[in-house]
């Protein structure tokens, strides 16, 4: 990072939608892990935990294009009061039934109203980013949720031994108080967003709409692309490292879970790192080898068998996929226009939840016929073959440009930024 960017400190909104990232985050974590201990409880069986995965994920998908268009076209300090009283409501409602369907229906319900705040925040911060501080920005983000996803689950355990389930879907609930208390940092909208000029064509927004704008600016949908098959990979091999662990190694469910602990602390570390080194460097090469990093401690970690060296890979890989993943926002924050910002997060939402699903799905066939240490070389020999075959392309293809933004606040533009 440069002096003069150093000097230039990060916006309070950037701080506000940091600190409501972080507690909704923790609200979630410790939610869904009282909410599978729950199902394990009543012996739902894998089908109980399969249906609150795809509760948590396929919303995303299917209000794709609504998420898009309500981003675009509305201001963040309007959507995000509604959303967030919402948020409340069901998470309170939730903690009034005990009929396992129902959960799993409120669950999607409350995954559904996140799907169309998630792009909404995603805007807002590219907003209220100055153009040399988007990494920080996005590493600040990152840095929140992984520590809430982080403490959370420890802190569901202890409530629900404590209080039950309804009373951490209580806690859940008080944590979503930060997104409409959020959007009262936010700038109010202006007086152009008020009235709506009849002559002025519409808007174009939605899942389609956000489709092209990622595939129209090549070097952003190769990032995209290995973006997608990394999240396949890391899914397939959280689905078998519990295996790897107990079995290959014979460690104890403590070892399993300072692991676990090990990869979050790792990804916060590689989110912060990167932040402070991506404010006015190319997106192109960090994104190559982070991901890179991660398929080559994913193939280590299938040929070596010593505990140690598992913990430290482990540890190497959370914090290249940490710093990847800030790669990744950077990248969009700086090539696409504010205009289509909210589209273009809300169908990439769409793309990872689709990967994520398709990585579950994908584990539970190829793990029931190999080995973990064998599910472990085919996730990254795929990772590397998707970055290889991406970097093939990029040498035949043409230049990628840059696009400017145009938001007020921004004291650079992106224009001003190397060229990726």
């Amino acid at each position: 990072m440069t002096s003069a960017a150093a000097r230039i400190r990060l916006p309070g909104q950037v701080t506000a939608i940091a600190a409501a990232f972080l507690v909704s985050c923790l609200g979630d974590g410790l939610a869904i892990t009282a909410l599978m201990l729950d199902f394990h409880d009543r012996a739902t069986g894998g089908l109980g935990i399969a249906a609150l995965f795809g509760a948590m994920s396929v919303p995303a998908i299917l209000l794709a294009g609504l998420a898009g268009r309500i981003s675009d076209r509305h201001p963040a300090r309007r959507v995000l009061p509604p959303l967030g009283v919402g948020l409340v409501g069901v998470c309170a409602v939730m903690s009034l039934t005990d009929a396992v369907a129902l959960l799993v229906g409120l669950l999607a319900v409350l995954s559904g109203l996140m799907a169309i705040a998630a792009p909404v925040f995603v805007k807002a911060l590219f907003q209220a980013s100055p153009a040399p501080l988007i990494s920080r920005a996005g590493a600040l983000v990152s840095m929140a949720s992984n520590l809430g996803f982080l403490i959370g689950p420890a802190v569901g355990a202890l409530l629900m031994d404590a209080v039950g389930l309804r009373g951490v879907l209580l806690v859940d609930a008080a944590t979503y108080l930060a997104v409409p208390l959020v959007a009262l940092c936010l700038p109010a909208p202006p007086e152009s967003a008020t009235t709506a000029d009849p002559a002025r064509p519409a808007q174009q927004s939605g899942f389609l709409v956000g489709l092209r704008i990622l595939v129209q600016h090549l070097h952003l949908a190769r990032v995209v692309l290995v973006g997608l098959v990394l999240t396949f990979a890391l899914q397939v091999t959280n689905v078998v490292e519990i295996y790897l662990v107990r079995d290959s190694y014979g460690a104890t469910a403590t070892v399993f879970g300072l692991l676990t602990t090990a990869w979050a602390a790792g990804q916060i570390i590689g989110a912060g790192t990167a932040g402070r080194l991506l404010s006015e460097r190319a997106t192109a090469r960090p994104a190559a080898l982070t991901a890179c990093a991660v398929g080559a401690a994913l193939l280590t970690i299938a040929a070596l068998n010593s505990l140690p060296v598992l913990f430290v890979l482990t540890a190497l890989a959370g914090a290249a996929n940490g710093a990847f993943g800030v790669v990744r926002q950077t990248a969009l924050g700086r090539t696409i226009d504010s205009a289509g910002q909210g589209s273009a997060a809300a169908a990439h939402a769409a793309l990872l939840n689709s990967a994520t699903i398709a990585g579950l799905v994908g584990a539970g066939f190829v793990g029931a016929v190999v080995q973990p240490r064998t599910v472990y070389v085919l996730a990254g020999g795929l990772l590397l073959l998707a970055l290889a075959t991406t970097h093939v392309y990029r040498r035949t293809g043409p230049a990628p440009t840059t696009a400017t933004r145009t938001q007020p606040g921004a004291v650079a533009t992106a224009t001003a930024l190397p060229a990726d």
